[in-house]
């Protein structure tokens, strides 16, 4: 059908469109098939041209404007201006052209919206001039030729009387667009004196608009400079915020390190008094073993002193025994003599029987007998003073052995005690170091507790003097954010052109739209004739999470806005979106 490969704007709706705003000139009732045609047509000032129109031809009887059969581009003319009429021309190239079919067809001029600004009168395509003179020319044929000729005669006359009928309903047609089109010209007269008018209010209405322009041009400056100020005032506030949170959260960090230390020295203070009460009873215990010791000790002194004069009894009781022995060896020496003597003593006396009386003799022999008394009673006396030495030893050695088992048995509790008075003493020196490491933990928490007294008192006084610094900027952006007082009524006042040939549409948004995030406080929505709205201060969006909340304080706002940032009171480093948990994480990790 065409060569170009870009679909033209088609459109279903065909109540808006209107056939008068573009006028084809110069239209054939039948061009010759084979052959380019050409197509003359006149912009009216009630159209304002555009690159996407297009000019089809449409077989009539098409209900929309997909139903073309082929089209081209209706190139904007290059010297145009507004309200005035240009003539322009197309050229259809003969290869997309439809053959000859006894179809009428006709142009229709589409804007790019898809909607039909104007169609032609009728027209349809033709054979070439040499084949309707061959058709004149007198031709002989055959029988059977004859009646093939007369069967497609008559069927071309059926196919004539249809045509005929067709061509009748397209006059009809044809009538009725005519008196459409009388119709239409009639109000394009009308509208023309309207035109007038609407070109000399929309010149009055242009340089208005400029004014206006002008006036919100200044009124978008001092707009930018306002809100240059707020955001500044705005991230101030942030900046005090975050401050004031990593205050607060250091403040109840410390507050609740207090308690803590306080909890801990109440439990250290308990655990001191008992220390001081185990103490006391270990020094009582100490001092009992103490006196016991003393008391082992004097008895063990004393033990040693009688030991010393057994040992020195039995030395003298073995140096007499010795002697005794000696005596005793004597005695026995004597006592073995003894019966030699008495033999003697009976050959004597036998003797001095045979040989009679003599005195030496007798008196020798009673001196012998006086010596073997003497003896005798010598031998007794050693005996039993070597049996008395020997019962006295005998006595001594066990006394001894007695004093040996209990000075063993002293010795034993001795060590005994010694064990215990060193268990004692090691203990009450491991308590003396908790005791020490105990008050030295106290000196420690009580110092810490009052430098953080003291930063809790830094921190509520820097507190205090950051809300009244929001209070302050509180104050100071809610008179920059006063909405202006007097402004121009911009409501009747449209700020783009309108077409003059359609209705009055409803006000659109200036042409100068304010950036992103940025409402225009001058933008008058449709349907609102109102003057221009003022600024809405009760509308606040949090800097976070771009949420927005109606009729809320400031103080809402930034315990808001407090929930999402969390602030390190050791390192100042600023965490968004972390959980309670893992905030006190992070705040405990400084304590190791």
């Amino acid at each position: 059908m065409n060569a170009d490969k870009e679909q033209p704007p088609t459109s279903n709706i065909m109540d808006s469109s209107n056939f008068s705003q573009v006028i084809f000139n110069n239209v054939d009732k039948a061009y010759l098939s084979g052959q380019s045609v050409k197509c003359e047509y006149t912009i009216t000032s009630l159209l304002i041209p555009n690159r996407k129109d297009w000019v089809g031809i449409f077989k009539v009887g098409w209900s929309t404007t997909r139903d073309y059969y082929t089209f081209l581009w209706a190139p904007p003319p290059s010297d145009y201006q507004e309200q005035t009429q240009v003539e322009q021309h197309l050229v259809f190239q003969a290869y997309y052209l439809p053959k000859e079919d006894g179809e009428f067809y006709q142009f229709c001029y589409v804007d790019s919206c898809g909607l039909v600004r104007g169609a032609s009168t009728p027209f349809r395509f033709q054979g070439t001039p040499e084949s309707s003179l061959e058709a004149d020319l007198l031709v002989v044929t055959t029988q059977e030729q004859v009646e093939v000729i007369e069967k497609e005669t008559e069927e071309l006359r059926r196919e004539n009387s249809q045509q005929s009928e067709t061509i009748a309903i397209l006059k009809r047609e044809l009538d009725d667009r005519l008196l459409e089109l009388r119709k239409t010209r009639e109000s394009v007269e009308k509208l023309g004196s309207k035109v007038s008018k609407l070109q000399q209010e929309g010149e009055e209405e242009r340089q208005a608009r400029e004014a206006v322009l002008i006036q919100l041009g200044e009124m978008e400056a001092r707009l930018a400079r306002t809100e240059e100020q707020r955001l500044e005032s705005f991230r101030e506030k942030e900046e005090l915020q975050q401050t004031l949170t990593a205050v607060r959260d250091r403040e109840d960090k410390l507050v609740a390190k207090a308690k803590q230390f306080r909890a801990e020295n109440e439990e250290l203070k308990k655990r001191n008094s008992k220390a001081e009460d185990e103490i006391v009873t270990l020094r009582e215990s100490l001092t009992e073993l103490k006196q016991g010791k003393t008391q082992a000790e004097s008895e063990l002194k004393k033990l040693q002193d009688q030991r010393q004069l057994l040992q020195f009894d039995l030395g003298n009781a073995q140096r007499e025994n010795v002697k005794l022995a000696e005596e005793l060896r004597k005695a026995r020496g004597a006592a073995e003599s003894l019966p030699g003597l008495r033999s003697e003593n009976q050959e004597l006396r036998r003797a001095l029987e045979e040989k009679g009386e003599n005195p030496e003799i007798q008196a020798r022999c009673c001196e012998l007998e006086v010596q073997v008394q003497e003896a005798q009673a010598l031998v007794r006396s050693e005996r039993q003073r070597a049996d008395r030495a020997l019962q006295e030893v005998t006595s001594t050695r066990s006394v001894h052995e007695r004093e040996l088992a209990e000075r063993q048995k002293i010795e034993e509790e001795l060590q005994h005690w010694k064990h215990g008075f060193e268990s004692v003493k090691e203990r009450l020196d491991k308590t003396e170091i908790l005791l020490t490491e105990s008050r030295e933990q106290q000196e420690s928490d009580a110092t810490r507790s009052q430098i953080r007294q003291l930063e809790i008192e830094d921190l509520k006084q820097a507190n205090e003097d950051l809300h009244m610094e929001m209070q302050r900027l509180r104050e100071w952006g809610q008179t920059q954010h006063s909405p202006p007082t007097s402004l121009p009524d911009t409501s009747a006042v449209p700020l783009q052109h309108r077409n003059p040939s359609t209705p009055l549409p409803a006000p659109s948004t200036p042409p100068h739209t304010p950036p992103p995030g940025r409402e225009n406080p001058f933008y008058t929505p449709a349907g609102e004739p109102d003057s221009i709205p003022q600024v809405q201060d009760s509308l606040k969006d949090c800097p976070l999470c771009r949420e927005q909340f109606p009729d809320i304080t400031d103080e809402e706002l930034a315990q808001h806005i407090d929930s999402h940032v969390h602030v390190c009171p050791f390192c100042g480093d600023l965490f968004e979106n972390l959980t309670q948990e893992e905030f006190e994480s992070h705040v405990y990790a400084h304590d190791y």
